[in-house]
């Protein structure tokens, strides 16, 4: 039997399913996997990694806001439905999975059409596109948030949200410090803008790094070909992070300062790590943010002394010891996570 998963474009819904994926494996080696993703997006090469075999979904995504690919959005979802026949018919799968993205939404529906089941799990505060749409064909519905009543029109229920570095012991400071080449006697702050990077993340940096750097250490992970220009031996870029490196520079860093996905807010809540948030604007990131508002400190990306608040609240926090330990506290609180336990259980029994 083969477990077929879907995500990609971002590494959002990537991680997440990476860790059920992984205690699926703990508890049946019998069982196969496969991944549909997208061609050009970063999960590719650390879904190889893990050597499963890999199958692209064209991009058919629909704009939330006036796009031109509303005009060509037909065109593109033909094509990634007839990719998404060869992949089921290929794979043979005896569950789809997905938490989110639309590269789930052209494969969940073709494997419901030939009666093959299929589960997804909500991240994100705000319910998806792509899930809402696919909804209807889930056999059940796991959330990361609890809700009033379902936002899917049939039940739902909250579980642990799965993390890859959940119940993960840290390295300690020196070891991981010697490895990224930082200084450990420093404060050290990580910069990062998800698995694809952030332009306007990098571009704060830019402006604020040589003050920064005078009296702390700058981890940046800026995305593939997003570097940015620094000559001070306390700034260190590092285009990509694989998950060594990413767990050796939670280990090592005194604050954080990320995005609003539920990926990097999981990964930051399992390991209680205080965080400066900056949510992408008008998108279900700043719903993310508002809800855990209580465990984050969240800078909004807006006007043009963004730069200079940023800078000032990475000041003030590393200053305040006890801000940052009581931050991380409340975050782990807020945000349950786990190793994919949870969910892998409950996919197992799919199978039986």
């Amino acid at each position: 039997m083969t477990i077929l998963f879907c995500g990609g474009g971002t590494m959002g819904p990537v991680t997440p399913l990476l860790a059920v994926l992984r205690q699926i494996k703990k508890r049946d080696a019998k069982l196969k996997f496969a991944w549909a993703g997208t061609a050009d997006g970063p999960e590719r090469i650390v879904i190889e990694k893990e050597r499963i075999p890999f199958y692209v979904v064209p991009t058919a995504k629909i704009a939330r806001y006036p796009s031109v690919t509303w005009l060509t959005y037909p065109f593109d979802y033909y094509k990634a439905k007839q990719a998404a026949r060869v992949i089921i018919e290929s794979v043979k799968p005896s569950l789809v999975v997905s938490a989110g993205g639309f590269t789930a939404v052209p494969v969940m529906l073709e494997a419901s059409l030939r009666g093959i089941p299929c589960v997804i799990h909500q991240l994100d505060v705000e319910p998806g596109l792509s899930n809402k749409r696919v909804a209807a064909q889930a056999k059940f519905i796991t959330t990361s948030f609890a809700y009033p009543a379902s936002p899917f029109g049939k039940a739902s229920h909250r579980v642990a949200t799965p993390c890859r570095f959940a119940g993960v012991k840290l390295p300690d400071r020196e070891s991981a410090a010697k490895r990224l080449g930082v200084d450990p006697s420093r404060k050290i702050v990580f910069v990062f803008g998800g698995g694809t990077g952030a332009l306007a993340i990098n571009k704060a940096v830019e402006v604020v790094l040589t003050e920064l750097t005078k009296e702390h250490s700058l981890i940046h992970s800026t995305g593939k070909g997003k570097s940015i220009s620094s000559r001070s031996r306390n700034y260190h870029h590092f285009d990509v992070m694989d998950e060594r490196q990413m767990l050796d520079a939670y280990a090592v860093s005194d604050l954080v300062v990320a995005r609003a996905g539920m990926g990097t807010l999981s990964e930051l809540a399992a390991l209680s790590k205080p965080a400066i948030i900056i949510p992408i604007p008008n998108t279900h990131q700043e719903e993310n943010a508002k809800m855990l508002e209580e465990g984050v400190e969240i800078v909004e990306q807006s006007g043009s002394d963004f730069p200079e608040r940023l800078k000032t609240e990475i000041r003030r926090l590393l200053k305040e010891e006890k801000s940052r330990t009581s931050l991380g506290k409340k975050l782990h609180g807020l945000l349950p996570t786990d190793d994919g336990s949870e969910l892998a259980e409950k996919w197992i029994k799919l199978l039986t």
